[in-house]
């Protein structure tokens, strides 16, 4: 996480909880997302003169950003990533982890502005405990409004931390004070304000925040220029291009054009940039610990599970590599999770079904006879490898998780013969192609990640990991939902679940009409309660008018035009 997003994202939590006006959602770039209460109706013209009072801007129901593009000047752009062209639907992503965006709680009843979808101007809302999507604002009042405010993360400096944010109207100093106290911030005058800095009523006021110049220059732009670029030339300083200061004893505010020696006069020119301060650990900076004052700058205290300089940043509980099975690992607060691949299952995506087997990997590393003792008391044994398929399949999966060796069944010492007994009896040749060629020959059997999964024997008092081997049989009781196949092992403390196409979830309990994908061309497939919605890309939109025919959607299902955006499929 950037210092500008722990910066913003700090300020943006405390704003929300000491005004009790708006509630912040997200950022995304440099946009910060906020739910704003609205009176009213929820038609497009309330959503943006909400946005507007809140001193926001509005985002409109496409990201507006390269094939996202929604062709409007009127709505911010931001890049959304890969995760949807819908605003909604890429907040979504960022608050819950999932694009489904009617199932994020904290975007309830909230609306964006969308216009040209229908002719009663409604805006387009969603709602979570119904887990509706598509809400016409038109039909709807006193809910919440989308809006955006943009504000960029400068400096910190003798306890102040230093923004640009975003006006609306013109560059007046009454209107650079109003944008920073909207934000809950204060503002610098031309001057610091510090020593004989601030002896000018011209220069510098009460007002105004006042801060240690460090002998630099007196001029506020100037010295920030040093502390940004090395160099007290403001109008060579890329951050600080089209950035206002409150200038007393004038009505407009100052300005700098990167590039021009010319200052800006403020009055002259509309929705450019306020420069704003605000106490640093009055803003909490510290996104998850204590903020502690220092001389020139604070120092954070982080909570457990979190580090970085603005204890903005969650320890990787991910390093370790904790899921197997080739399982992907998100880290969270207090540990992480593991999304398992298909007949894969498991906290660390542990366990998977193979044709008729489960087999169980390890987690920590034991002596053979007590590795041996653990796969008995869940209803198995050590997995049995009898042939050369059999070592590959193992080596296979361990390599998708921890690439480590690990005990087979093979023990209970050499014969003459050189053969030795598997978990079953039956025989095995100590001389099988899958074993490596040795004469130093103990009693125990490792799958040896050292050379190439080959079995080498042992010392069974040696520590290693191991897995351990089950027959699948049918569940005694079918917990999987829709049609899935429900399979056991390990005395039935395994369940898994074979779910038909369109049917996801560790008990085929989620829906996904989007597997596979029903959108022609491949375009992007959304899924959505009451059915989906089909992403038309802008090189299509450009030669269509109209996506819906007969065909569009198959039968039972109705075809809704949604604008420029695309199309969506919904049950009849």
């Amino acid at each position: 996480m950037s210092k500008l997003f722990a910066f913003i994202a700090a300020f943006a939590a405390w704003t929300a909880s000491s005004t009790g006006q708006q509630e912040y959602l997200s950022t995304i770039g440099e946009w910060n997302f906020y739910k704003v209460p609205t009176v009213g109706s929820m038609t497009n013209a309330n959503v943006k003169a909400t946005c507007e009072a809140a001193g926001m801007w509005n985002p409109c129901s496409s990201t507006g950003y390269g094939a996202c593009s929604h062709g409007r000047t009127d709505c911010v752009a931001f890049d959304g990533g890969s995760a949807s062209c819908r605003t909604l639907n890429v907040i979504s992503d960022r608050l819950c982890g999932t694009v489904e965006a009617h199932t994020c709680e904290p975007l309830d009843d909230t609306f964006v502005y969308y216009p040209g979808w229908r002719s009663d101007d409604s805006a387009f809302g969603l709602d979570y405990d119904t887990g509706h999507w598509g809400m016409t604002g038109a039909d709807y009042t006193d809910k919440y409004s989308l809006c955006a405010s943009h504000q960029e993360f400068l400096t910190t400096w003798d306890g102040w931390s230093f923004f640009r944010i975003r006006a609306l109207g013109s560059m007046s100093n009454a209107n650079i004070q109003a944008t920073c106290e909207r934000a809950g911030m204060s503002y610098p005058c031309w001057y610091t304000g510090h020593g004989s800095c601030g002896s000018s009523s011209s220069y510098w006021r009460s007002n105004c925040i006042k801060f240690d110049h460090a002998g630099v220059n007196c001029q506020t732009s100037r010295f920030l220029s040093n502390q940004l670029c090395g160099s007290t030339t403001d109008y060579y300083c890329q951050p600080l291009n089209y950035t206002f200061v409150y200038y007393p004893a004038h009505s407009y505010s100052h300005g700098i054009s990167y590039g021009s020696s010319s200052s800006l006069t403020g009055t002259s020119y509309n929705d450019m940039y306020a420069l704003c301060a605000a106490r640093q650990c009055q803003i909490s900076p510290c996104l998850h610990g204590t903020c502690v004052h220092g001389l020139k700058n604070f120092t954070c205290l982080c909570d457990d599970d979190w580090t970085g300089e603005h204890c903005d940043k969650v320890i990787d509980s991910c390093a370790s590599n904790p899921c197997m099975s080739g399982g992907t690992c998100t880290d969270e607060v207090g540990g992480y999770s593991c999304d398992c691949h298909l007949h894969t299952t498991g906290k660390n995506c542990e366990t998977v079904l193979h044709i008729d087997k489960c087999y169980h990997f390890s987690n920590d590393s034991l002596p053979y006879q007590e590795a041996s003792a653990v796969c008995n008391s869940i209803g198995g044994y050590l997995a049995d490898i009898k042939d050369s398929g059999d070592q590959q399949l193992l080596a296979s999966y361990i390599q998708l998780g921890h690439d480590v060796s690990t005990w087979t069944s093979t023990s209970t010492g050499v014969s003459p013969l050189g053969l030795c007994d598997c978990g079953d009896n039956s025989p095995l040749s100590a001389t099988a192609p899958w074993m490596q060629k040795t004469d130093n020959i103990d009693i125990c059997v490792l799958l040896d990640s050292s050379v190439g999964y080959m079995g080498t024997y042992q010392p069974c008092k040696e520590e290693h990991q191991y897995v351990c081997e089950s027959n699948v049989t049918s569940c005694q009781q079918n917990v999987c939902q829709n049609g899935g196949i429900c399979s056991s092992c390990f005395d039935d403390s395994t369940i898994i679940c074979t779910c038909l196409q369109g049917y996801t979830g560790a008990h085929c309990e989620t829906v996904n009409l989007c597997d596979p994908n029903p959108c022609p061309f491949d375009w992007t497939c959304e899924s959505q309660e009451d059915g989906i919605f089909c992403a038309v890309p802008s090189a299509a939109k450009a030669i269509s008018s109209g996506f819906c025919t007969a065909s569009s959607c198959g039968p039972g299902w109705n075809c809704r035009e949604e604008g420029s955006t695309g199309y969506s499929c919904i049950r009849g």
